[in-house]
């Protein structure tokens, strides 16, 4: 086998995936997408059924909800909801929760 090009500097598959998933841009898009899959686990079966849209843009999860009733009963237990989403992403990745 011909060395010629052989680079010394080689790195294992694990390695450069290690270094690309630890990329801050990366990680926290991660993150986000577990809180947007904990938004339905958390709430259960009805999630979907409730749910229009969701989104995250600069640490608040905007949720537009098919249930005024529904609305105003997560809202009475917002922080718990926070605590609860940022908890299953490892990290502080929402600050507030816009229910519309």
């Amino acid at each position: 086998m011909d060395n010629r090009f052989r680079d010394n500097n080689t790195k294992s598959i694990q390695e450069i995936l290690n270094k690309i998933l630890d990329s801050p841009e990366l990680r926290q898009g991660v993150r986000e997408t577990r809180v947007l899959k904990a938004w339905n686990s958390l709430l259960g079966p009805m999630a979907e059924k409730i749910t229009k849209n969701i989104y995250i843009k600069g640490g608040v999860l905007y949720v537009s909800l098919n249930s005024s009733v529904i609305r105003n009963d997560l809202l009475m237990h917002k922080s718990k909801i926070i605590e609860s989403l940022n908890k299953e992403a490892g990290a502080k990745v929402i600050s507030d929760i816009v229910l519309r």
